[in-house]
């Protein structure tokens, strides 16, 4: 469905910092891959890429075999949505606006929203739990309840491909699970998942595929199986660590070992 080749980049006031060097990867239909790394390792840049926000210095990106500069800027946004880590907006919105601005692509010409655009607005702010909070301005929510709406918002547009940038940032562990356990519901229904984040063992329960970068550079990519293990988490991290099988739900969990001590 998206095909990476040969991607590079670096910001024209430093070529000499290589942020993403040599990528290759091909992200299928009905799959949800969760892409790992450190710290600086350009896992932002990389789904910004792929979210069309930025160009790259050299390589090819392509949307169902389509070369990216091919697609038209409202096609392409049709079939993808993107998640950014962080939403600043300078006038304070409502929630229920900032949710309605991901059904701006079906508006009418004069650009006014549908009662199917309403219904749809609707549905997922409650499906989110944040009804309740759809009268209120953005600068009177939490980080957290913010990060929702901007998931509803990329929600409500209805495409194929969801990217998504931590989308886990400023959630407590009860909303963090509930936005996993919503993306694996996507992704069972046909949708076509990527996320950027932190949480290794979130990303073991849900996602089908772990990429890890490091240094700009794909170094692992593959199944949980494959690719959760525990020479592989120290390479990329560099922190001892063991994985034990969760008994319930038989999946391997990270834990990492305190800097002042080690692991039996």
């Amino acid at each position: 469905m998206i095909k990476i080749l040969d991607l590079n980049f670096h910001y024209q006031l430093n070529p000499e910092r290589k942020i993403l060097r040599d990528i290759t990867l091909t992200f299928n239909a009905n799959e949800f891959s969760v892409i790992l790394g450190p710290n600086g390792s350009g896992k932002t840049t990389l789904i910004k890429l792929i979210a069309r926000l930025i160009k790259p210095v050299s390589g090819k990106l392509f949307l169902k075999d389509i070369p990216y500069e091919k697609i038209k800027i409202k096609e392409f946004y049709k079939q993808i949505s993107y998640v950014p880590q962080k939403f600043i907006s300078i006038y304070p919105y409502t929630v229920y606006e900032i949710v309605l601005m991901g059904r701006s692509l079906n508006f009418s010409l004069l650009g006014y929203e549908s009662q199917n655009d309403v219904k749809k607005v609707n549905e997922i702010l409650e499906r989110l739990e944040l009804s309740h909070l759809a009268k209120k301005r953005i600068n009177e929510i939490s980080g957290g309840e913010l990060q929702k709406v901007i998931l509803a918002r990329s929600l409500v547009q209805e495409t194929e491909i969801i990217l998504l940038d931590e989308p886990n940032t400023h959630l407590d562990l009860k909303h963090q699970v509930q936005i996993f356990e919503l993306l694996k519901s996507l992704k069972d229904n046909g949708k076509t998942i990527i996320a950027v984040s932190h949480d290794i063992n979130l990303a073991s329960f849900y996602a089908d595929r772990l990429i890890f970068i490091k240094d700009g550079m794909i170094k692992y990519d593959g199944d949980i199986a494959s690719t959760l293990r525990e020479d592989i988490i120290e390479e990329i991290f560099e922190i001892e660590n063991k994985i034990l099988f969760d008994p319930l739900e038989n999946t391997p969990q990270l834990i990492i070992k305190p800097l002042r001590k080690k692991i039996d």
